[in-house]
């Protein structure tokens, strides 16, 4: 009996040296997106929202979950197509997100304030809204701009949702503010008319943590 008491005594000690160690923070982040898609030509966009990273064992180094929960605007402009009458045509679409990625990292502390991180994982997008436009031209004439989508989730010419993966490397500084770069691969076509069009972005951030 006693040693069984001893045992339980000794799991509830451990547990709780276990939930300790872990840790749980937020915070604000906000950057630049440079956004392409193949065959077409890139824009560039924001992100902004929350962060949050739970670390297994401390905030300063070791295995970290990353997630975050952002507004993001994407986007694609169209190469000029030339019809009859030396007129030209282009489209260029902005559609806006909320961005959500889940990623797994490993942070490596290189000095007393300073840690170098790299995480990877999936992220899923959710179409809010967006705007999509023709912009037409004849040699010595203003451009025409027309616009062909004024929702492009609701009308069905982009779908709402679409998944990728990516990831982020950076630095930590005082365990509050995160420096990062990154890429997303996205694994789905975001426009019905054109199979070569699943998202390319370059991602570069900056985060405060409460």
């Amino acid at each position: 009996m006693k040693t069984r008491l001893l045992l339980t005594l000794a799991m509830c000690v451990s547990l709780f040296a276990s939930v300790q160690a872990q840790e749980f923070r937020y915070g604000l982040s906000g950057g630049y997106n440079y956004h392409s898609t193949k065959g077409n030509m890139p824009k560039s966009g924001f992100h902004a929202g929350l962060k949050g990273e739970y670390a297994f064992r401390e905030a300063a180094k070791g295995l970290y979950v990353d997630m975050g929960l952002m507004f993001s605007s994407y986007g694609w402009k169209s190469p000029y197509y030339y019809v009859m009458n030396e007129n030209t045509y282009e489209y260029e679409s902005t559609p806006y997100y909320l961005h959500i990625p889940i990623h797994l990292g490993y942070k490596l502390q290189v000095g007393k304030n300073v840690s170098l991180f790299l995480d990877a994982g999936p992220h899923f997008n959710v179409g809010l809204f967006g705007q999509m436009k023709q912009i037409s031209s004849n040699l010595g004439e203003p451009e025409v701009v027309k616009t062909v989508s004024s929702n492009v989730f609701k009308d069905g010419t982009m779908p709402r949702f679409d998944w990728g993966v990516g990831f982020r490397a950076g630095v930590e500084i005082a365990r509050q503010v995160q420096i990062a770069i990154g890429y997303d691969w996205g694994m789905t076509k975001t426009y019905q008319h054109n199979p070569d069009t699943k998202f390319r972005t370059f991602v570069a951030s900056l985060t405060y943590y409460f």
